[in-house]
């Protein structure tokens, strides 16, 4: 475990020269744009006005690796939806109710590899997550920050139950006109090597559209 603590004091060092981080949403290029077994994806477009992602009972991962890990300290989103989810009042992320218009997920480093075994029977997603793994290492599971839909889950936080990879919180509602535009600060500096994009509306059979103009990483 001593080579990962000063694999991760390295990365540490090298991302608090770089106050912020702008993720650049009309580059297509340098993002992954990943699918799930089973389920439609969405219609995703690349361009100067942001990332916009059309949900039509669809779901699937949206990937942008970094070029080196960054301490994430706090994070800014600004964007849109228009539409909603069917879902009623209190029973989002119930079983067959767990959808969310947004949720921005940060990929942590950690110890966890997948072995050659395992990568034959791991659904697509998992694989390219471990992927985005610094060589010689693994890791740790994605943290979700979600827009959600219900005021009473502000601040609520979990384990996945379908997944020990995936830990996430709400931190955020869309107004009323559909725009959501917050900052969420982290308790601790969080080594990043990947922003994880998820809009879904498989569960609930839902149909809305979500554009994605500003997302900046924080080291302070």
């Amino acid at each position: 475990m001593h080579w990962l603590l000063g694999l991760l004091l390295l990365w540490t060092s090298v991302a608090l020269a770089q106050a912020s981080l702008t993720v650049p949403l009309a580059d297509q290029a340098s993002w992954q744009v990943l699918r799930y077994s089973r389920i439609p994806p969405h219609k995703v477009e690349f361009s100067k006005a942001g990332l916009q992602i059309a949900v039509d009972r669809s779901a699937m991962p949206l990937v942008h690796p970094l070029a080196k890990p960054f301490a994430t300290k706090r994070i800014r989103v600004k964007g849109r939806v228009v539409g909603s989810l069917n879902i009623p009042a209190g029973r989002q992320g119930d079983e067959g109710y767990d959808d969310y218009v947004f949720r921005i997920g940060l990929v942590e480093p950690g110890d966890r590899t997948l072995g050659s075994i395992q990568r034959r029977f791991v659904a697509e997603w998992v694989r390219k997550l471990y992927e985005l793994a610094p060589p010689g290492s693994g890791i740790s599971g994605i943290r979700f920050f979600n827009v959600g839909a219900d005021k009473a889950h502000l601040g609520r936080k979990r384990q996945h139950p379908l997944s020990e990879l995936i830990r996430e919180e709400v931190v955020a509602l869309a107004r009323p006109d559909g725009r959501f535009d917050f900052e969420h600060a982290l308790a601790q500096p969080l080594p990043t090597i990947a922003v994880w994009l998820s809009s879904d509306g498989d569960d609930t059979k839902s149909t809305f559209a979500v554009r994605v103009e500003t997302i900046e990483l924080l080291a302070q």
